[in-house]
C-alpha cells in the first residue's frame, strides 16, 4: 500500500456555527419503511423496578398494548426495563450507505388522575447486535393521555443516533430499538405506560462509498495539537480521481478547503492511503466529508465525519450541569439550547452581561448550547 500525503493550502471560514449532527449525505434519496417487528421482549435496566406486559402487542395499532405498569407513592418516580422491539425484516443492499433511522412509537398514558402526574421517556435507544448502542434519544415530553406518535431519530442532530451503521446491521433480526418508560406521580397512583405499536423507516444511498474506491476515512485530532487529521483509503474504483475535501461548522454550508489528486487503484497497487491535516479548523465541532470527483465527472460524497476543537474564546460553566449553565459577558449575542432532538429548551434574542440559563426542569441527557455563531455540547446531569 501506497502512503500518501497533502499538504495542499486552507481556506479559513469567517464564519463558525457548530450544532453537533450528522447531515445527511449527497445521494440519501432512498427508504424503506415504516416496518413493524416479529420479535418483542424486555431486557433489565439498571434501577427499574417494573417490566412490561404483553411485549408483542406493540406490533400492531390495534388498541391492545404493551403496558408497564407501577402503583407509585407518594411524590415518587420509576422507570420500567427496556421493551426491546427487533427483527424489523429489512434488505437493505449490502452496498449501501446508512443515512437516517426513524424509530416512530405509538404511545400514550394512563392513570395519571392528579395535576403533576405524568410518563416520559426514560431511555430509547437503538439496538445493535441485541445490545444498546449509540445516542439515548430520550425525550423529556409527557407521554398524551390519549394515543400519539412520537418519531425518533428525524431531528436535525439525531440522524443516525450517534453511531456508525452497516447495512448487516439494519438487516439483522437482533437489530432494533429498546425503549424504557418513567413514571412520576404526585400521590398513590397505579400509572400505566402503553405502547401500540412501533415502527421503523431507514433512509440510505444506494451507491456506496466503498464500492467506489474510498475506504476507511477518518478526522481526528493531531496528537501534537496542530489541526485536524484526515485520511482515507483509495481502492480500486479511484483511478485519476480528486478527492476535494470540504469544511463545515453546521453540517450544511459546505467549502472545499483542499484537492487531492488520487491515482490509486491500479494493478500494481489495488489501494492507496492519503491524508491531510487542517491546520486551521474552526472552533468549536468541524464536519468534513470528501468528494470525489472522477474523469468522467462522475462524483460521490463520503460520510460525514466530525471533530471537536477546544477553543478558549468561550467558557461556559458547568459541564455537566445541573440547575444552571452560567455563560461570561455575552451581550448582544443570541443564546439557544436544544435538546438532542433539535428542541429549542431556552432562547434569548439579546443577552447583556454575564448570562444564566435555567435548568432544573431539564431531563438528564446531552444539549447544544449556542452562542453567538458557536455551538458546544452541554452535558445535563440528575438533581
Amino acid at each position: 500500500m501506497k502512503i500518501k500525503s497533502a499538504t495542499l493550502p486552507v481556506l479559513i471560514m469567517a464564519a463558525v456555527a457548530c450544532p453537533y449532527q450528522k447531515a445527511r449525505t449527497q445521494g440519501c434519496s432512498s427508504s424503506v419503511g415504516a416496518n413493524t417487528a416479529a420479535t418483542f421482549s424486555t431486557l433489565s435496566y439498571s434501577g427499574s423496578t417494573f417490566s412490561w406486559t404483553s411485549p408483542g402487542n406493540a406490533q400492531t395499532s390495534d388498541g391492545n398494548y404493551a403496558s408497564a405498569s407501577k402503583l407509585l407513592g407518594l411524590l415518587t418516580s420509576q422507570h420500567s426495563d427496556y421493551l426491546t422491539i427487533q427483527n424489523f425484516g429489512f434488505s437493505i443492499p449490502s452496498s449501501a450507505t446508512i443515512c437516517e433511522i426513524h424509530v416512530e412509537v405509538e404511545r400514550s398514558a394512563s392513570g395519571l388522575g392528579i395535576l403533576g402526574s405524568n410518563v416520559t421517556d426514560q431511555s430509547i435507544v437503538l439496538l445493535k447486535n441485541g445490545s444498546p448502542y449509540g445516542n439515548d434519544l430520550a425525550s423529556g415530553a409527557a407521554w398524551p393521555g390519549s394515543e400519539a406518535t412520537a418519531t425518533y431519530g428525524n431531528g436535525l442532530l439525531a440522524g443516525t443516533w450517534g453511531g456508525s451503521w452497516l447495512p448487516s446491521d439494519i438487516n439483522s433480526p437482533n437489530f432494533g430499538v429498546a425503549i424504557s418508560a418513567k413514571l412520576n406521580g404526585v400521590v398513590g397512583l397505579l400509572m400505566s405506560a402503553n405502547i401500540d405499536q412501533v415502527r421503523m423507516t431507514v433512509i440510505y444511498d444506494p451507491h456506496s462509498v466503498l464500492s467506489l474506491g474510498l475506504e476507511d476515512f477518518t478526522a481526528v485530532r493531531s496528537p501534537d495539537g496542530d489541526g485536524h487529521i484526515l485520511s482515507w483509503i483509495a481502492g480500486g474504483g479511484a483511478v485519476d480521481t480528486r478527492c476535494i475535501i470540504q469544511r463545515s461548522g453546521d453540517g450544511h454550508s459546505w467549502q472545499d478547503i483542499a484537492t487531492v489528486p488520487m491515482t490509486g487503484g491500479h494493478t500494481s497497487s489495488p489501494s492507496s492511503s492519503y491524508t491531510y491535516t487542517d491546520h486551521t479548523p474552526l472552533d468549536g465541532v468541524n464536519f468534513y466529508r470528501l468528494h470525489v470527483v472522477g474523469m468522467d465527472g462522475s462524483s460521490f460524497w463520503s460520510i460525514v465525519k466530525e471533530v471537536d476543537r477546544i477553543t478558549t474564546s468561550l467558557r461556559c460553566w458547568p459541564n455537566p450541569f445541573v440547575n444552571v449553565i452560567h455563560i461570561p459577558d455575552q451581550t448582544g449575542r443570541r443564546v439557544v439550547l436544544k435538546d438532542m432532538q433539535g428542541r429549542t429548551m431556552y432562547i434569548k434574542t439579546d443577552a447583556t452581561g454575564d448570562w444564566q440559563i435555567p435548568t432544573a426542569g431539564l431531563p438528564p441527557g446531552l444539549y447544544f448550547l449556542q452562542v453567538g455563531a458557536v455551538t458546544y455540547k452541554m452535558l445535563k446531569q440528575s438533581n
